[in-house]
């Protein structure tokens, strides 16, 4: 057997032995009937992979429960709304935060786990294999949902019983030949139909599994030599990547010789890559073919391997023309399937089993057979007219292949041609389209000659490793009207390394979660990884609908907080359209940041780099050099490096904002209070979120601010990684001091708190009950400081709000009960709030920010924009478009600031 495997689950942490497993998913069992799942009971699983998936899923069908698989890289808004559709009555995740499933009881699978594993009894079975009997299972007409590729429209729910899993399952290992010293390394999530396979083919053969992150595919081939690996999984661009990092390092050319079989599905297998494999590794790729209707199809296996093979045992295969009559060997046609193993029915809108009474399985994909009944997959079928001809661009896309680099045909509808081609070329020496259309004017009939050639470096890939045809069309579209075309994202070939973030972010979340906490609350950093996911995940749409044009670089002031989030928003996403992004971490936390950079960077790539210098050195060197600048910072600083820039560099300033959170007369304080103190407590009160003023009409303070007090008293102190704690220490010595010498100055207001141990820098969470002053600055709190002021009526509140003092400062607002005139009055320059927080409509995709100057601008020369910023839409706004006939607007100043 495999290295220290034994037959069990190799990860990160060890060796997880398959007497540990079976144990793990019989008390586990025990555990979730104990909880109220019975037999039948729908329950989403949607975890990453890991040794605690396995014993879920086990765990599962051993409960006879029908199991509906979710990719655990979906939003939570998707998975939700899985959930609905399958009228799940259970969800059982991962997930640090578990999110909100209406109707569906929640499960956290690292907890349950370890409550299990705590109270595990010493007899507990006479046999664990009885414990874990599958035979319910294996009856049950609705065992496993899973989800279509969604392709073709929106994924739809796929029904597939216990029995046709298992026989699926015998007819692969009939054709691989699994033995039980075999150690097998998939790469591609245990939720989907191909790794789901392995995972079962684990339990029922004996081999050894290696779980290995499929973002870091460095590691994984480091995996295969410490583990004799003997046969990987992955798709088609994980095996391109293998091949780049193989080429870069002479170290794993003998160092993968344990491997006997390099298996590929999930997508088309180019046959370029094909043979670029057997080149340089010196053994074929073994495609197969699958599809979550019908298990495996067709695998291919042997040193001469043809297409993805002949297809499994009792499984059946032809290739049809439009009319449905077989065509010849050697000619292409749709492929059709008849199986036992095929779904018996799909998810209706109520989440009940529609019956599929068809048998026969039209697969709508594009293939043909050669003699000996070995299929090759060319793609979907989607056939288009052009020019009084047929073509299927998928097949043309495989002809034009031939021109020696992958290649994919997107039609568009042309009144005059009947589509219109644009064919996009993944070419890493980046030759123009001029060559490309030489290329194939050689191979290509007359009929089949695009009408436009783009150009990149790496077709667009989704969470499943497929290429994105949502974003390959935005390429496609964005071509422009010359030879080279001009994509609507400058380098669209970067969103796979953003979506390999996500999968880090997701994977390794527990030690970017202890990087964090160093500075920031345990609560703040949950929050601050799942919103980084999102505003990942949300990149590709944010440039599409802004379009930014592409950038030689960009030079970036880091701020003091929010670490990961900064990083995101200021370099991962800027690096779509930013040649290279140069950076300067706060001296605050620049040891933390610089560490974050060295945890992301092995698994984006990107041309990100951290410029460990004076700030003279970064002015004159990077910013000097970059068309962007961003700066998070004070007002003050924003301005002295504004002066010494060009006039042709666009400046982006994040800056301050007072962010009045105001509480009416008619207030529901049951929610206004938690609310409060969920904002202003953001990282134990060290966000700029939090509002530096809260202003409370005078007929309800008397209760409001005894209120606060008490909840506020009531927030437990710990160390910033103690779950159990509400709040932290101060991280921040100057604004530690500050806020001491503040307390100091205003200790006669000071009604709850203001208690301050100066060795471990905590300070007790502060109310203050203020007078109302139009003439008071109120100071920008980086504490947990609750600054209450008293106002009798909307005139005596907009005289404040409409002083100089808030005006320049107009970043957020929050107002909670009805106050018309007030909230009209502060959305002509504030981003306003009602009945919610600021933080709930936190968004890293739009614009943020008010129009007061102080609190953020935009700047091109010497003239200043006050409004809200999204750094992709100023780019567009001010230095132009994607595209050949776009165009910046001009900056027209903020009234009053030359």
């Amino acid at each position: 057997m495999g290295e220290n495997g034994n037959g069990g689950i190799v990860t990160a942490d060890g060796v997880v032995t398959r007497d540990q497993v079976a144990w793990d998913a019989a008390l586990l069992a025990s555990r979730l009937r104990g909880q109220g799942i019975r037999s039948g009971d729908r329950v989403v699983l949607s975890a990453a992979n890991s040794a605690e998936f396995v014993v879920a899923l086990l765990a599962l069908i051993a409960v006879d429960a029908s199991i509906a698989l979710v990719d655990h890289r979906q939003s939570a808004g998707e998975l939700r709304r899985s959930i609905a559709h399958a009228k799940a009555g259970w969800l059982l995740c991962d997930r640090a935060v578990l999110p909100d499933a209406p109707g569906s009881t929640v499960i956290s699978l690292e907890n349950v786990l370890s409550e299990v594993r705590l109270s595990r009894p010493v007899d507990a079975f006479a046999d664990v294999q009885d414990a874990l009997s599958f035979d319910a299972w294996y009856r049950r007409d609705d065992g496993l949902v899973l989800w279509s590729s969604g392709t073709t429209g929106e994924p739809k729910g796929i029904v597939r019983s216990g029995g046709s899993v298992r026989r699926n399952i015998e007819r692969t290992q009939r054709r691989m030949g699994y033995a039980a010293d075999d150690v097998l390394m998939p790469l591609l999530p245990f939720s989907h139909q191909y790794g789901l396979s392995i995972v079962l083919l684990w339990w029922w053969s004996g081999f050894t599994l290696v779980v290995s992150p499929s973002t870091r595919l460095d590691l994984a081939l480091d995996r295969i030599t410490e583990h004799g690996v003997t046969v990987v999984d992955a798709t088609p661009s994980s095996y391109d990547t293998m091949l780049a990092i193989c080429s870069k390092r002479n170290r794993y050319h003998d160092a993968l010789a344990s491997v006997r079989m390099w298996c590929v599905g999930g997508a088309p297998l180019p046959a370029s890559l094909s043979g670029r494999f057997r080149t340089i590794i010196g053994k074929p790729l073994l495609d197969g073919y699958g599809t979550s209707e019908a298990g495996n199809i067709a695998l291919a296996v042997g040193e001469d391997p043809r297409g993805v093979g002949r297809a499994l045992d009792d499984v059946e295969i032809a290739v049809v023309d439009n009319d449905g009559a077989p065509v010849p060997p050697g000619e292409h046609g749709e492929i059709v399937v008849r199986t036992p193993d095929y779904l018996n029915a799909t998810l209706g809108p109520g989440g009940e089993p529609v019956p599929v009474v068809d048998r026969e399985y039209r697969t709508n994909d594009l293939g043909w057979l050669d003699d000996q009944g070995n299929l090759t997959v060319v793609g979907r079928k989607q056939a288009v007219h052009r020019l009084g001809h047929t073509i299927y661009p998928d097949a043309l896309a495989e002809k034009a292949e031939r021109c020696g680099c992958p290649v994919r045909v997107v039609p568009f509808d042309n009144e005059r041609l009947g589509s219109e081609l644009v064919f996009v070329v993944a070419d890493e020496q980046d030759r123009d389209a001029r060559y490309w259309r030489t290329r194939f004017a050689a191979e290509l009939a007359e009929y089949e000659r695009p009408n436009r050639v783009v150009v990149v470096p790496e077709f667009p890939l989704n969470l499943n490793g497929k290429v994105d045809a949502e974003a390959l069309r935005g390429i496609a579209r964005g071509g422009g009207g010359d030879a080279h075309g001009i994509p609507p994202i400058p380098y669209p070939e970067r969103l796979r390394a953003l979506r390999a973030v996500v999968e880090f972010l997701h994977e390794q979340r527990a030690q970017v979660h202890e990087l964090l906490t160093e500075v920031s609350h345990h609560a703040t950093v949950n929050g601050e990884i799942d919103l980084c996911i999102r505003t990942l995940e949300g990149a590709q749409d944010e440039l599409l609908r802004h379009r930014p044009r592409a950038l030689e670089g960009a030079a970036v002031f880091m701020p003091s907080n929010i670490p990961l989030y900064s990083y995101v928003l200021y370099l991962l996403i800027p690096s779509l359209y930013c040649g290279q992004v140069r950076f300067r971490a706060s001296s605050k936390v620049a040891d933390l940041t610089r560490k974050l950079h060295e945890l992301l960077s092995p698994a984006h790539n990107l041309p990100i780099h951290d410029c460990s210098m004076t700030q003279r050195e970064f002015l004159s060197g990077p910013v000097a050099e970059s068309e962007l600048v961003v700066l998070t910072g004070t007002y003050h600083n924003a301005e002295k490096v504004r002066a010494q820039l060009r006039s042709d560099q666009l400046f982006l300033y994040f800056g301050q904002g007072v962010n009045p959170f105001i509480v009416g007369p008619d207030a529901d304080l049951r929610r206004a209070i938690p609310a409060l103190i969920d904002v202003r407590m953001i990282n134990s009160g060290q966000d700029c979120f939090g509002p530096d003023r809260i202003f409370v009409h005078e007929s309800i303070a008397d209760v409001f601010v005894p209120a606060l007090c008490h909840y506020v008293a009531k927030l437990r102190h710990g160390d910033n990684r103690d779950t159990t704690s509400d709040y932290g220490s101060m991280y921040y010595l100057d604004a530690f001091a500050d806020s001491f010498d503040y307390l100091r100055r205003n200790a006669r207001h000071i009604v709850s708190g203001g208690e301050v141990n100066i060795i471990d820098m905590h300070l007790r969470p502060t109310v203050l009950d203020l007078p109302l002053d139009p003439k008071a600055p109120a100071t920008e709190m980086f504490a947990p400081i609750f600054n209450v002021v008293r106002y009798s009526t909307p005139d005596d509140l907009l005289s404040v709000l409409g002083s100089p003092f808030y005006v320049d400062r107009a970043m957020g607002a929050t107002v909670y009960g009805d106050l018309p005139e007030v909230v009209a009055f502060l959305e002509k320059r504030h981003q306003v709030t009602t009945e919610s927080t600021l933080v709930d409509h936190d968004d890293g995709n739009v614009p943020f920010g008010g129009r007061g100057i102080v609190a953020n601008y935009a700047a091109l020369g010497a003239r200043r924009v006050a409004e809200p910023l999204l750094v992709s839409k100023a780019v567009a706004d001010y230095l132009g478009q994607a595209g050949p006939a776009a165009r910046g607007r001009r900056l027209v100043g903020a009234a009053g600031h030359a």
